[in-house]
């Protein structure tokens, strides 16, 4: 079968490995759908150690959704559509065998290309819950990607004083606007601070969201969040050693939360509840999808999500 694999710095490539064979208790599940999440970039983007190349097959990939065609346990059945969480295998593959609580399960009807959006989008309705009430407040989120723009999705409905995007590229901060956002800072024409400071009277933000994973944004976060403000870490970094103003943020009394819904074991809960949303019509992930392409192209789709080439916003892949 055919599975993506990280063969080097900055290599994708297509290897052919063994089929799976799903133990009892297990679904083995073809998967139709790889959608590339900004984590992925980190190791496809740095140059790890030799010995550390290949990476195991279907890694660093983990969005994946696809159909059931042998089910060896009770919960799922045989034709079921599934977001899968590919906990130890990674997620580029098409075949996994998985036990039931590594998946959600799907309607029978609407776009695989919009379902397995709900991946990414759960694991950022976990981050919201962690955040408490945000009426009247002003909030920031630093990043719109598809994590920033889910973020601004889901806050936009919260009934904030301001909810403020920043991002460097104007097509994203164009959509952020559609979805709710009151307000868009752009850094490359605007100083970031202070805009914040005019927009919050000198006071700065309640909230602060960091959904970029730069060392600067995450340094931004605690400069901009007011005193006794909140800030939320979603943001994974290239490197997690870096410096940051830990003076103010005791000075100023900060809640600071690092979110993951993966770590918390909280991300089926959240992504089903996405999914149900989705199926009641009160949310619409397609947004999201920019460009589909073939399992075939994953080096160019890699290579496209990290130079932000093209408009992307997320890459989609039939498997």
């Amino acid at each position: 079968m055919k599975a993506g694999q990280l063969t080097g710095p900055r290599r994708m490539d297509l290897v052919e490995v063994e089929e799976p064979s799903p133990r009892e208790g297990e679904a083995l599940v073809r998967l139709e759908k790889i959608s590339i999440c900004g984590s992925d970039i980190r190791p496809f983007a740095a140059v790890m150690d030799e010995a550390r190349y290949p990476l195991h097959p279907g890694r660093p990939t983990h969005e994946c959704a696809g159909v059931v065609e042998e089910s060896l346990c009770d919960e799922i059945n045989v034709g079921q559509r599934v977001i899968v969480f590919p906990y130890s295998e990674g997620g580029f593959r098409e075949y996994l065998a998985v036990p039931p609580e590594n998946l959600v399960a799907l309607p029978d009807e609407g776009s695989m290309d919009t379902w397995i959006m709900c991946q990414p989008m759960g694991t950022v309705l976990y981050s919201v819950s962690r955040i408490g009430d945000v009426i009247d407040k002003n909030v920031v989120v630093l990043g719109q990607g598809a994590i920033g723009l889910s973020f601004t999705t889901f806050l936009s409905g919260m009934h904030c004083r301001e909810l403020i995007a920043v991002d460097l590229e104007g097509y994203r901060l164009d959509v952020a606007k559609s979805l709710g956002a009151t307000r868009t800072i752009n850094p490359r024409y605007e100083n970031v601070m202070d805009a914040i400071q005019e927009l919050t009277g000198g006071e700065g933000a309640d909230v602060v969201v960091e959904a970029a994973g730069e060392h600067e944004t995450v340094r931004q976060s605690v400069v901009m969040a007011k005193k006794f403000g909140t800030v939320i870490w979603f943001g994974m970094t290239h490197n997690e050693y870096f410096a940051i103003d830990f003076q103010q943020i005791r000075n100023k009394d900060l809640t600071m939360i690092g979110t993951s819904s993966a770590r918390a074991g909280t991300m089926p809960q959240y992504v089903r509840q996405v999914v149900h949303m989705v199926d009641q019509g009160r949310l619409d992930p397609s947004m999201l999808v920019t460009h589909r392409m073939k399992a075939e192209e994953v080096q160019e789709a890699f290579v496209m999500y990290e130079e932000r080439a093209d408009g992307v916003i997320k890459v989609v892949m039939d498997m």
